[in-house]
């Protein structure tokens, strides 16, 4: 198979639209290979990165939005190597070529940056004592609903079209109004689908915040506090309601500073992530420090999941602070009734039993597992080959070799990528599938999993057939035979068996996806989801001040 011209390595992102960088490098990137950076260190370990490298014509770095990229100093050494064939891309279509000039200015600042860090280090740590000291003397106001409350978004991802994070924001973002005034939204990044009501204030890195690895994280939350309070001008919000995210105390530092209340949304550990999950973490004592800082400057911790609320406990935090709290679904935008026609015109999926999968491609999807259980159903049953088609929606850093295994079975003809699909088409495509699987795999080290996954809730609403992984919070929440079939998690041929009964039985999928759909109305919509925070928010006031904090 001849190598494409191109290669996008997909940073900061948890998809990509290639159409997005036409601008910048005309119709022939649509041919690219995208890979993501744990690709990228891949290659880099075997020693083969710049050798790859030159077999492209051009090497783009894209991440959604250049304002809150991370250096680009590697790239530009691999530019200056490969001469000036590298480029800096983001969504915008701009496209930046790097090449020697760059790459000595940045390694100059980059030695400065380093230079100045035991300082930062210095200066960060007494700022943490200070507020850890000034935690046990803070006495917050109760919560004034008339006020509208700031939401905080505080992570350097930017430009998600799609995905969990983006519904949950959206959800519990929109959803305030119902409560309280109409909120303001801080955040560095663009997120989509926020409603006309609220007020969104950009945060941004300064050009200068460059510091290696998770300081630079650690400087933006400094930034974000003090802009933050800048742009509050001394008005008082109603409550704070942080997204938790890595080494990011800026609701802690602003809840002590200030007297206000602070909702934090723990959606699980993020040292854990980067560890389990990520490329690690070089100063772990530290990110773990800024965590508990975090949780403990919190009056409620709003957390989606049991494993997660007795993590919670063990670490020292009261039940009364804690609301579990599960992920949701805006009921009125996914429903049976919308339209998946032209979704399935666009991918051929006319006449066809469409067995359908939405996500983000993380490695406790398990969307491998739903392409193994695909090949084994179309080996077993040759029949079905003319009458199903897999279609995985969405991309991420799994997509590759969830494809990779359609490819080597040579059924490649069996399944549809569509690749990153914006949130506010998720309905349609998700309209489009007859079956949805939701395969999502026990985490890798043994712990509990800690999920609570948006997809499962999208699909009970939109009243489809649902298997689903018998794993933790799914297996509470479904009824097997009732509102789903639930499989063995990792078992791909359980997986095999549960999706050949669908298949067959087309009033079994009726049954289950009217009941799963009466579930979502009834439990789990995202208004629901903010009313329970508010409730148990004004619950820590009753009977006086806030002071009980054990």
């Amino acid at each position: 198979m001849k190598r494409p011209k191109d290669l996008v390595i997909v940073h900061n992102a948890d998809g990509i639209c290639l159409a997005d960088l036409l601008p910048g490098f005309g119709p022939e990137i649509l041919k690219a290979e995208v890979v993501y950076p744990a690709v990228v260190r891949a290659w880099f370990r075997e020693g083969s990165l710049l050798r790859r490298f030159k077999s492209y014509e051009r090497v783009a770095l894209y991440t959604p939005d250049a304002a809150v990229a991370p250096d680009s100093f590697l790239a530009d050494l691999a530019g200056a190597w490969l001469g000036r064939r590298v480029f800096l891309a983001d969504q915008s279509g701009a496209a930046v070529r790097l090449g020697p000039a760059d790459l000595l200015g940045k390694g100059l600042r980059l030695a400065a940056s380093c230079a100045r860090l035991p300082f930062f280090q210095l200066k960060l740590r007494r700022q943490l004592t200070g507020l850890e000291r000034a935690l046990a003397r803070r006495s917050p106001t109760k919560p004034d609903l008339s006020a509208p409350p700031l939401y905080l978004k505080t992570d350097l991802s930017a430009g998600l079209k799609a995905g969990g994070s983006v519904a949950h924001v959206a959800g519990v973002l929109n959803n305030l109004r119902h409560y309280t005034a109409p909120p303001l939204f801080f955040t560095p990044g663009v997120m989509p689908l926020p409603h006309p009501s609220v007020s969104t204030r950009r945060i941004l890195p300064a050009a200068s915040d460059n510091e290696p690895c998770e300081f630079r994280a650690l400087r933006f939350s400094q930034r974000f506090a003090a802009a933050a309070r800048r742009e509050l001008g001394g008005r008082r919000p109603a409550f704070l309601y942080q997204r938790h995210s890595l080494d990011n105390f800026s609701g802690a530092e602003l809840a002590i500073k200030d007297s206000l209340p602070l909702v934090l949304e723990y959606n699980g550990s993020e040292v854990w992530v980067a560890e389990h999950w990520g490329s690690g973490l070089r100063h772990k004592k530290l990110s773990l420090r800024v965590e508990m800082l975090s949780l403990r400057a919190a009056d409620l911790i709003v957390t989606i999941s049991e494993p997660l609320r007795e993590e919670l406990s063990a670490r020292g935090i009261a039940a009364r602070r804690i609301l579990l709290n599960p992920n949701g679904v805006d009921t009125e935008r996914y429903h049976p009734q919308v339209d998946g026609s032209a979704v399935r015109a666009r991918y051929g999926l006319e006449g066809r039993l469409v067995v359908g999968f939405i996500g983000t491609f993380g490695p406790w999807h398990g969307a491998e597992k739903l392409a193994e259980a695909c090949l084994t159903l179309f080996a077993r049953r040759p029949d079905l080959r003319e009458k199903v088609k897999a279609l995985f929606i969405g991309d991420g850093v799994r997509r590759a070799a969830t494809q990779e295994l359609f490819r080597r079975a040579g059924r490649e003809d069996l399944a549809v990528f569509t690749g990153l699909v914006p949130q506010a088409q998720g309905p349609e495509h998700l309209a489009a599938c007859d079956i949805l699987a939701a395969p999502q795999v026990p985490n890798p080290d043994g712990s509990r999993f800690f999920g609570s996954p948006t997809k499962l809730f999208e699909y009970m609403a939109m009243g489809r057939a649902i298997s689903a992984s018998a794993l933790e919070q799914m297996d509470d929440l479904l009824e097997d035979g009732v509102s789903a079939l639930k499989t063995r998690p990792g078992d791909a041929a359980d997986l095999a068996r549960a999706l050949e009964r669908l298949v067959d039985d087309a009033g079994l999928r009726a049954c289950l996806g009217r009941s799963a759909r009466a579930l979502a109305v009834e439990r789990h919509t995202w208004r629901a989801h903010t009313g329970r925070i508010i409730e148990a928010l004004l619950e820590l006031w009753k009977g006086g001040d806030n002071a009980n904090r054990s």
